[in-house]
């Protein structure tokens, strides 16, 4: 993911979140002439966006088989092949082996780019199970990937912009100062001495992208296809979700969104000043190209790697970071959805910020008020309101046994989530396994939310991992809820329901005088809906399919015996009465014992 403010020499500047051009933008495809004379900055050419973004066309199945041989060339060049010689254990003598291995991991999916840089940036995170050198080569991936050649970027900028960047522009450093798989970040300063970070997307990326998301969908079809686990763990809707957000993030137009609806709720928080987030640009910012406030500091990542990081400001950081994030899952409905040590950082001040915004979920009303009562239950250590929460989300599929899957979702959380457990995308694999073997559908939103946690815990364990993220969400949890109590936002909260029940207050004498005159005229009615239970009406189909076979069953008993009893005729025909008899006994013990068995299934089942 994106990257910028890697401690450039200089001052910080910030722009104010008032900054607008203030001039008439001519929109067409043309050019624009139009200059901020009160600033001196020319405003940028605005192209029709839609001509860019529209879909490729598929591309030809030659070309992806020519790129997956360039990607079998490159796992070769780097010692990946063969994949079982690969050490992926955590034996200390294998130490050095496995050090090489990452390290050439690492170099391949650098030089594969695209999404494959995006899949090893979300294997960092995975310390849970990735033996810890191929966690700290993969690291590397989130403030080293390799620059686009400046020459491109420019005339890429210039086409953006509608000229040359010295209209806009006093000082623009062809360097960059971060680079990730998508695009890099720039520093530059405005013509009215505004220093910004100018985030550009990689010249010629869409197809690039596109058609790796296209190669790895195949292998994970095909793993879906080969793995019954994979299949139950949902491996392929997984998949198809993670490469439609990586598509997704290629029009930065939904970045510059996000970072507005985040710094519009951040500020509406209770602490707004203890959390930062870059200043948007929207009159220079298009779909490839974003203008933001330059921040200066240090990412998670970089600090990391520094062996005399200050790690006691580090924990005050986390602990924001961490409260910020719950009050935006749980709250806001709007939450950053990528909180890997690349995108968050720690400035000068010691005050953390967040960056790269092309990841960001969203959270109806619905959910928001069904993950508060998760959190209260959690809060209690309430299984069972926990569990009565998911099922209000989705219900059971019919026939699943609810005891059952109330037990193994209290064992779950006894096992996963209970006092000294650690948090990982491994624990939500686990969930979604369970929610899944029972039939319930939860919301994609809601497992990207957990997924989220998952990355954050993640990078707060990299970070310090003496860090205990249940416990420190507990604590900020509790404070969350606190702060929602307060006088004002109780006001708030009833001032939104009553408005909410007006409506039906107003139409309620209405509905009266409707009743009164139904009951004057003897139009009244009442409809009651019988046997809406699926379970009476399990019942009640059960027992008429156990008296049927009763009934059915005793009267073939008692014409068994009279076909047995009766004397043998002269002319028996085609069949005796002795064969009839035993054919008749036969039918009723069949039908009796069969009656008997579903009569205990039945009472087993309920």
């Amino acid at each position: 993911m994106l990257v910028f403010g890697l401690v450039p020499p200089g001052r910080v500047r910030t722009a104010t979140d008032g900054w607008t051009a203030g001039t008439r933008i001519t929109m067409d495809d043309t050019r624009v002439d139009t200059v901020d004379g009160a600033r001196g900055i020319t405003v940028p050419k605005l192209t029709l966006a839609a001509e860019r973004s529209r879909p490729a066309p598929p591309r030809p199945l030659l070309q992806r088989g020519w790129r997956f041989a360039e990607l079998v060339r490159i796992a070769r060049k780097n010692g990946l092949l063969p994949i079982r010689r690969l050490d992926f254990s955590t034996n200390p003598s294998g130490a050095s082996v496995r050090a090489v291995q990452a390290e050439g991991l690492r170099r391949a999916l650098e030089e594969a780019g695209g999404a494959f840089v995006k899949m090893g940036q979300l294997l960092s995170t995975r310390s849970d199970f990735l033996p810890a050198e191929f966690v700290t080569a993969l690291s590397r991936l989130q403030h080293s990937v390799k620059p686009a050649p400046w020459d491109a970027v420019e005339r890429m900028l210039e086409v953006e912009f509608g000229g040359p960047l010295a209209g806009i522009f006093s000082a623009f450093d062809p360097e960059p100062i971060a680079a990730a798989s998508i695009g890099q970040v720039h520093r530059a300063t405005l013509t009215n001495g505004t220093v910004v970070a100018v985030k550009v997307q990689r010249p010629g990326i869409v197809p690039e992208l596109r058609r790796d998301v296209a190669i790895a969908l195949r292998v994970t079809n095909v793993l879906s296809l080969t793995s019954p686990q994979a299949r139950v763990l949902g491996v392929r809707a997984v998949a198809e979700d993670y490469a439609a957000d990586l598509v997704r993030q290629l029009d930065f137009r939904l970045e510059a969104r996000n970072l507005q609806a985040m710094r519009a709720l951040q500020s509406r928080g209770p602490r707004p000043g203890e959390l930062r987030f870059p200043a948007l640009f929207e009159a220079l910012s298009t779909d490839r190209v974003l203008v933001m406030g330059y921040l200066e500091g240090e990412t998670f990542s970089a600090l990391n790697t520094m062996p005399g990081a200050p790690r006691v400001d580090l924990g005050e950081a986390m602990r924001i970071v961490l409260s910020a994030f719950v009050r935006q899952i749980v709250f806001d409905g709007v939450f950053h959805a990528d909180l890997h040590p690349g995108n968050i950082m720690l400035l000068a001040d010691g005050t953390p910020a967040l960056v790269d915004f092309g990841s960001v979920g969203r959270l109806d009303l619905q959910l928001r008020e069904t993950i508060q009562e998760l959190l209260i239950a959690y809060l209690q250590s309430d299984t069972q309101l926990i569990a009565d929460g998911l099922l209000a989300l989705a219900p059971l599929r019919e026939g699943v046994d609810e005891k059952a899957f109330r037990r193994e979702l209290s064992a779950f959380m006894t096992f996963e989530l209970g006092p000294g457990a650690r948090v990982s995308v491994l624990t939500v694999d686990v969930l979604v396994a369970i929610l899944t073997r029972y039939g319930v559908g939860i919301p994609a939103e809601f497992v990207a939310a957990a997924r989220a946690f998952a990355v954050l815990e993640g990078t707060l364990r990299s970070t310090m991992p003496e860090f205990d993220l249940l416990e420190e969400s507990r604590k900020l949890a509790g404070a969350q809820i606190r702060d929602q109590m307060a006088p004002a936002n109780v006001r708030e909260l009833l001032t939104t329901e009553l408005l909410a029940l007006l409506p039906s207050v107003r139409r309620l004498p209405r509905r009266v005088d409707q009743i009164g005159l139904a009951l004057e005229t003897g139009k009244l009615n009442v409809n009651v809906r019988l046997l809406a239970d699926t379970s009476d009406r399990r019942l009640l189909t059960g027992l008429v399919r156990q008296s049927l076979l009763a009934v059915v069953g005793a009267t073939a008993g008692v014409m068994s015996l009279v076909y047995l009893t009766t004397p043998a005729p002269a002319d028996p025909g085609v069949i005796s009465t002795v064969t009839a008899g035993f054919s008749l006994g036969t039918g009723s013990v069949v039908l009796l014992v069969s009656a008997l068995v579903d009569s205990i299934v039945t009472r087993s089942r309920n």
